[in-house]
Parts: C-alpha cells; sequence; structure tokens
C-alpha cells in the first residue's frame, strides 16, 4: 500500500511541476540601466528590423511554459518577458525565437526566447 502511495504522490508532484512556467535572464554587456518601475510600458518587437531607434542589448530573455488558455499563444510569456526586461532596465523586447517545446509525452508547451533592450 505504500508503495502506490508513493506512486500516486509522485505523479501529483510531477504534473504539479509540468503545468509552471519558468523564465532566465542572462545579462549582455556592459551597460547598466536602473530598472524600469512595474508596469513600465516595455515595447515588443517581432523583428529587429521593426526597431527604428537606436538601442542597447542588456540581456537575454526566456521563458518556457504553458501557452494562454492552454493554446500555444504568445500571450502566456508576455508578462513574465516584460518583467525580466524591466529588471534589467529594459524598456523593450526583440522575439528572437517563439515556438512549441514538447514537455512528456502528451504535453506541448511554448518556448520563447528574446533580447530585451534599452531604446536609446
Amino acid at each position: 500500500m505504500k508503495t502506490i502511495t508513493r506512486f500516486i504522490l509522485l505523479a501529483i508532484v510531477l504534473v504539479g511541476v509540468s503545468a509552471c512556467w519558468s523564465t532566465s535572464v542572462t545579462k549582455i554587456g556592459t551597460g547598466t540601466y536602473a530598472p524600469l518601475a512595474e508596469g513600465k510600458d516595455v515595447t515588443i518587437f517581432t523583428a529587429e528590423s521593426e526597431v527604428k531607434q537606436p538601442f542597447a542589448v542588456v540581456g537575454i530573455i526566456s521563458y518556457e511554459g504553458p501557452g494562454k488558455n492552454d493554446k500555444l499563444d504568445f500571450g502566456a510569456a508576455t508578462e513574465p518577458l516584460k518583467e525580466k526586461a524591466r529588471a534589467l532596465g529594459g524598456n523593450g523586447i526583440i522575439i528572437d525565437r517563439f515556438g512549441p517545446l514538447k514537455s512528456g509525452l502528451t504535453s506541448t508547451r511554448i518556448s520563447v526566447r528574446a533580447r530585451a533592450i534599452h531604446l536609446i
């Protein structure tokens, strides 16, 4: 009976962990910018060519997790990415990669990799 209980508990923990999302940050460059206030606007660009003013790359940020409403939708990643960009002093994000990420046998999540930038 103990083995079955442990197995069920482990299964519940694994399901809970797989439903979580994560973000990561790698600071880039030597420039230092003050963090932006929470809620301060961060512009999202889907390509570097959309940025029409000079900028400095302040970090590489990523998101891995569930999509919005269980769909492969970029919307779920928006706030976590903006939060990390603000912490680096970034007021813009350039999306470099967005796509599905297989996790487990039946679950598909999203993966986003972007550059946090400071628009000058």
